[in-house]
Formats: C-alpha cells, sequence, structure tokens
C-alpha cells in the first residue's frame, strides 16, 4: 500500500502535466500501473472515511433457522429474501419508468393484415 503521502506527489505531478506517467513511477518508485491508475481514477483512495454500515447485516448472525419470508432453514438473514427485495425495488422502478413513457399508438406504416394484428395486441395489452 502506497503512503497517501506519496499518492498525493504522484497526483500533483500528473496535474502538472510536464511528466510523463513512466518518468513519475521511475522518480517515485512506484510502479507504472499504479500511477496509470492513479491518473485514470481507478485507484480508490485510502484516506478517505470509511462508508458507513449497511442498515441490515450480511454475515450469518447465529445457528440455522426457518425463514420467515421464505420457509427455508438459512442462516439469518436470508440472503434468498434479500435479493427478492431488491429486484422487487427494482422491478417497481422500471415500471415507474416506463408508465412515464408515452403510451400513445406508433407511428409506423402497417399493411392491412399488420395493422389489424397490432391493434389487436394493443387491445389485449390495454385490458391487463
Amino acid at each position: 500500500m502506497l503512503a497517501p503521502s506519496l499518492v498525493k506527489q504522484i497526483r500533483a505531478l500528473l496535474a502538472e502535466g510536464n511528466w510523463s506517467q513512466r518518468q513519475i513511477a521511475r522518480e517515485l518508485g512506484a510502479s507504472r500501473g499504479t500511477v496509470g491508475a492513479i491518473a485514470a481514477g481507478r485507484r480508490p483512495d485510502h484516506d478517505r472515511p470509511p462508508r458507513a454500515k449497511q442498515e441490515r447485516p450480511i454475515r450469518p448472525i447465529g445457528p440455522p433457522e426457518r425463514c420467515p419470508g421464505c420457509g427455508g432453514i438459512v442462516y439469518m438473514p436470508c440472503r434468498t429474501c434479500l435479493v427478492r427485495e431488491t429486484v422487487a425495488r427494482q422491478s417497481i422502478s422500471a415500471r415507474r419508468q416506463r408508465s412515464a413513457e408515452p403510451e400513445g399508438p406508433l407511428q409506423v406504416d402497417l399493411r392491412q393484415e399488420q395493422r389489424a394484428r397490432y391493434e389487436e395486441m394493443r387491445a389485449k395489452r390495454s385490458w391487463e
């Protein structure tokens, strides 16, 4: 792990723009890959504050027990139920986005039999 002061030096030299990544790596004793990652923003800052803990713990707590949501014998919290909740939230937000789209008919030129099938499918969709 690089010292935060070394990372700051690398960023300062990159910001100047007078040095190549290879020259910076050679001068400061870091690898070219590390300098490239810092330049591209792919290297995380280690001196930033840690993220807040999640509301629900991910690690199993206690012995296996029956999940009240799905009925399986699992280590709680039940990961299956967590995934189902996440998928449900995502599908609800996707439905909201779709409902924001205009519902009018498409402006396409169709042959007579294709137009009839298109109108039939739109009518079925409106019933759902």
